[in-house]
């Protein structure tokens, strides 16, 4: 290269003629590449649509601003147990559960769910699926949202062993749940 301007011109020529000819393809006639995301965990007992009816009634039990969304509690709020954090008082505890189950959050520590609001509604998520699927023997045949929002609670505010040992929710917590559901039906 003796001239290694003049080569830099002809490489900007080049590149204004391509870019230029370019110009008049429309963004319709460009292929169109798809990026999968990471396949995140399968609910097969709180699906979406159950989970949107869950999460709105553990709000109302659990949270601070029971009546505003989830969201609008940060995931690291601490309870006054000092063991529950969030919206819906999930638990360290709970969450390790979650991890042994659901490979997906087995890359994201406890810190991590606490700085998300999406993480950490998919592992409450996920943890609502867990315990309905040890709940099923308590649930009636086709249940509705309410029926298996009443198990669900019970078993989120005693733990999957104390309900199933038949443990008692606190009559004013029972109260609430029922309130839940008359606001529900309006």
């Amino acid at each position: 290269m003796k001239n290694p301007l003049k080569w830099l011109t002809i490489a900007i020529i080049i590149t204004a003629f391509i870019i230029s000819s370019y110009s008049s393809i429309s963004a319709e006639s460009l292929p169109v590449i798809a990026f999968s995301q990471p396949a995140g965990p399968q609910f097969l007992y709180a699906q979406p649509h159950l989970w949107r009816y869950l999460r709105s009634g553990l709000n109302y039990l659990e949270s601070p601003q029971p009546l505003d969304p989830p969201e609008a509690v940060l995931p690291s709020y601490v309870h006054p147990d000092y063991r529950g954090f969030g919206a819906y008082g999930f638990s360290p505890e709970a969450y390790e559960d979650v991890q042994r189950v659901y490979p997906f959050f087995q890359g994201h520590p406890w810190q991590e769910i606490l700085r998300s609001a999406a993480l950490y509604d998919l592992a409450n998520q996920a943890f609502a699926d867990l315990l309905l699927k040890n709940l099923q023997e308590y649930l009636p045949e086709a249940a509705t949202e309410e029926e298996i929002f009443d198990v669900l609670h019970q078993a989120w505010n005693l733990g999957l062993s104390g309900f199933k040992r038949g443990g008692k929710t606190v009559s004013s917590r029972m109260r609430r749940a029922e309130e839940f559901k008359r606001r529900r039906n309006f």
